[in-house]
């Protein structure tokens, strides 16, 4: 029993030691832990409300967009661009801005528009959107070159049937017919049968085999004709941030 009691105290004054030796580092060590942790639910909360003041700068951009004020659009999107960049609300700001500038002729500032929200990683499918309806643009103003790396740039699963056509439209501007028609083919092969413009994109592929002079494309537009399935820009939503108690 002595032995027991002696190997208790033992036991106690060993901890009581290492607890002397190595205490302060324990207590340096919860602290950091309790300051990252701080630090990182500080850090999700300032993200949570930068994502909800995009969306209320958003919201202000809609109803400029409703009421047809471009210059205000044009200054919340800006502002959206240079301040909430890093959320989707600048890339879908700058799609709708660009319809905008094309229905007023603003071709260069509408490739602005459509190039920056290209070039953004928020979203994949506003990019594949962005860069489609640029591909369309450069391709309407005669810019084949610029059209095809457009389409190029966008992957694999963006939009087959819309990227194929453009990319087959550009590629006979330059004269390359043979890929021209690869290009219809792969439209084809995924354009729903019932498409109104699976017609006219099978005449043009079917000339284009029948190796006829190959002619510079028509002019695309950079929105889609009212037949052409593109896929609408998605809804972006915000959470709000939480009260704080």
């Amino acid at each position: 029993m002595a032995d027991d009691i002696i190997d208790a105290h033992e036991q106690s004054e060993q901890a009581r030691q290492w607890l002397q030796k190595n205490g302060s580092s324990i207590i340096m060590g919860i602290l950091l832990g309790l300051a990252v942790l701080l630090g990182w639910q500080r850090w999700q909360q300032s993200s949570v409300n930068h994502r909800a003041d995009a969306m209320l700068k958003f919201d202000d951009f809609q109803a400029a967009v409703d009421k047809d004020d471009k210059e205000l659009a044009g200054k919340l999107v800006e502002e959206l661009r240079k301040n909430y960049g890093d959320t989707p609300h600048a890339a879908l700001g700058a799609l709708e801005l660009a319809e905008m500038q094309l229905k007023a002729g603003q071709l260069p500032e509408a490739e602005s528009s459509l190039r920056f929200a290209a070039e953004q990683d928020e979203s994949a499918s506003l990019k594949a959107i962005a860069q489609l309806r640029l591909a369309r643009l450069v391709l309407g103003r005669g810019d084949a070159q610029k059209a095809l790396d457009a389409v190029n740039a966008m992957s694999a699963e963006s939009y087959v049937a819309e990227r194929e056509q453009v990319r087959g439209d550009a590629l006979l501007a330059l004269g390359r017919g043979d890929e021209a028609r690869k290009a219809y083919d792969a439209a084809l092969a995924v354009m729903d049968v019932a498409a109104q413009q699976r017609r006219s994109l099978q005449a043009k592929r079917d000339d284009v085999a029948a190796g006829g002079p190959v002619v510079t494309a028509p002019a695309v537009p950079a929105t889609p004709a009212p037949d052409t399935k593109e896929p609408a820009a998605p809804v972006v939503a915000t959470p709000v941030p939480a009260e704080q108690g």
